[in-house]
């Protein structure tokens, strides 16, 4: 990163902070809290990648509301040992803070559903937030992203590990975690930002990085989810692309995991082929649904978790191969859009989605000049941090993954890497 961290994981060059601003006994109590909130960042990281414990805290609640406190107490510690400049670093980025956080909170307050919609939409800013600033605070210094590289490495190893037993002795890899394949598929797919360290490094990491990265590739294929399959490949010609993966080693790459897509296409059912298939249809039913429903409610949304049947009452189905009814069931059973940009558009409403995908736009835009203009070492290469956080974008499109606070944590984490450089 652009800042070198100090011995115990902070920098007061980069916050302008001095050892001697602090009268006597104050730096040995901050150092206390800092230990306390970085244990803090840690342990809910592990508990967002297995999922365990947990524990339902209000029956019949959709939201993860555990793991959502969970993240709350750590982004509270976070906020609580930040200094000046930590958090918020311009005026342009406070009024983007105080303008998502608001628009959440109103979208939920006057919804149908205050409780339902407020409980979910907390849970979105506790992960977001949460992951997003202790990142930039607890993984400012390079010493404290090493220690956290090799946690995520544990982590990722032992998620995988889990899940493939899982499958030998149930015959599912979501026994003992993740319930959801697509949540468990982008996770560890932001999780790959550790692996993928690890190919800057000796041949030794060259291969730990390569194998696990192959058996997650194992692992999606035990989870009939077509994008899981391809979304890694798209990474790679990505790479291609911009010019950090060779071509031959690509050609490597798909020759290696030709086998596993081919005993996973012939093992897929073959209804999920169809464009009858509820996922097929109700997607793109729902991009003109969806427009359909945020142009009558277009300031604050309806609140991520509404029903949304009574807006079919006046809308006429596009995609010829659903009926009303069919579609009407599936609103139902589904509840949100399975697309992240159009759940945020309907229930947070159009200034959310705009303010937000503008401000993922500049962090991809730094990102992007990073991996071209940054020459010195660093601890966690930019493409590294790029190649998962596409992956989880490109995940927006087929999912609502934001509302799962295991990803929203790892994607905002990861977001909060992001090499930065004071102006």
């Amino acid at each position: 990163m652009t800042m070198r961290g100090m011995e115990n994981g902070f920098s007061p060059m980069r916050t302008g902070a001095q050892p001697q601003d602090y009268p006597p006994g104050a730096a040995e109590k901050t150092t206390h809290f800092q230990r306390i909130a970085w244990l803090l960042f840690c342990g809910v990281s592990l508990q967002l990648t297995f999922l365990n414990p947990s524990i339902i805290l209000l029956p019949g609640e959709r939201t993860n509301l555990f793991s959502g406190l969970l993240c709350a107490i750590s982004l509270a510690a976070t906020i609580c040992i930040a200094r000046k400049g930590d958090l918020v670093r311009s005026r342009g980025e406070a009024a983007i803070y105080l303008s998502l956080v608001g628009l959440v909170l109103l979208s939920g307050l006057v919804s149908s559903a205050p409780l339902t919609n407020s409980l979910r939409g907390l849970v979105l800013l506790a992960s977001g937030l949460g992951g997003f600033w202790g990142a930039r605070v607890l993984l400012a210094a390079e010493a404290r992203q090493r220690y956290f590289l090799r946690l995520a490495l544990l982590m990722l190893a032992g998620f995988l590990l889990v899940g493939l037993v899982s499958y030998l002795l149930s015959g599912k890899i979501t026994t003992a975690m993740d319930p959801k394949y697509h949540s468990l598929a982008t996770k560890t797919m932001l999780l790959w930002f550790a692996p993928l360290t690890l190919l800057w490094g000796s041949t030794a990491k060259k291969i730990m990085g390569a194998v696990l990265i192959g058996l997650s590739y194992l692992l999606f294929s035990l989870t009939e989810l077509r994008s899981a399959m391809l979304l890694p490949l798209i990474l790679g010609l990505l790479a291609v692309f911009i010019g950090r993966l060779r071509v031959r080693y690509f050609l490597l790459i798909l020759l290696a995991s030709s086998a596993v897509l081919f005993y996973f296409i012939r093992h897929l059912p073959y209804y999920k082929m169809g464009m009858e298939y509820e996922p097929a249809y109700y997607r793109v039913e729902n991009i003109a649904f969806s427009w359909h429903v945020a142009l009558k409610h277009p300031l604050l949304g309806i609140g991520l978790l509404t029903p949304r049947e009574e807006f079919l009452k006046d809308y006429e189905i596009k995609y010829p191969y659903v009926t009303r009814e069919e579609f009407s069931k599936s609103l139902g059973a589904i509840k949100v859009a399975d697309n992240m940009l159009l759940t945020f558009m309907v229930g947070v409403g159009i200034p959310f989605v705009l303010i937000y995908c503008l401000s993922l736009i500049k962090l991809m835009k730094v990102l992007v000049g990073a991996i071209y203009t940054q020459t010195e070492t660093t601890t966690i290469p930019p493409l590294a941090l790029f190649l998962p956080l596409v992956s989880a974008l490109l995940s927006f499109f087929i999912y609502d993954i934001l509302l799962h606070p295991q990803v929203c944590w790892f994607f905002h984490l990861l977001l909060g890497l992001i090499p930065w450089r004071r102006q």
